[in-house]
């Protein structure tokens, strides 16, 4: 598989960059996952609209969300009384960084993941709240126990 150079990704629109992703992604284990590190490591779209379930940035926010650190900073984040995005956004910018942003529906997306998750715990939506300062996300859900 003939690998990319960095300018080589920078010249393709966000759709060729996409397909180029998901050939190396079937194609992993013969060139393709220095492929996809470059194409993650770039922070270029792959989209020109907002951000796909299928794009690694969600991906990886999915990933993190659901993961049982996850998990326990968006439960404790909850029981602070801060929004439980506030407590997994640390993990989101640490993998992905510049990535995670407002421009693609990156922390749209990130607030209907948290969403999913917190739902599946047993909580209710319970207003919006302000995200720390410094946040990428201005605000995001709360959540309080479901009554039964």
């Amino acid at each position: 598989m003939k690998i990319p150079t960095l300018d080589d990704v920078k010249k393709m629109t966000p759709e060729q960059r996409a397909i180029l992703y998901q050939n190396a992604k079937d194609r992993r284990e013969k060139g393709g996952q220095e492929i996809m590190d470059l194409i993650d490591s770039s922070g270029l779209p792959l989209s020109s609209g907002g951000m796909r379930m299928s794009d690694p940035a969600y991906l990886k926010m999915e990933e993190l969300t659901w993961s049982t650190e996850g998990r326990k900073a968006a439960v404790d984040a909850t029981e602070r009384g801060l929004p439980a995005l506030a407590g997994i956004k640390p993990l989101i910018v640490a993998a992905l960084g510049d990535r995670y942003h407002p421009h693609d529906g990156g922390t749209q997306n990130a607030g209907f993941i948290v969403g999913e998750l917190m739902r599946h715990l047993g909580y209710d939506r319970n207003g919006d709240g302000k995200m720390p300062n410094g946040s990428v996300a201005n605000a995001a859900m709360k959540w309080k126990p479901r009554r039964n």
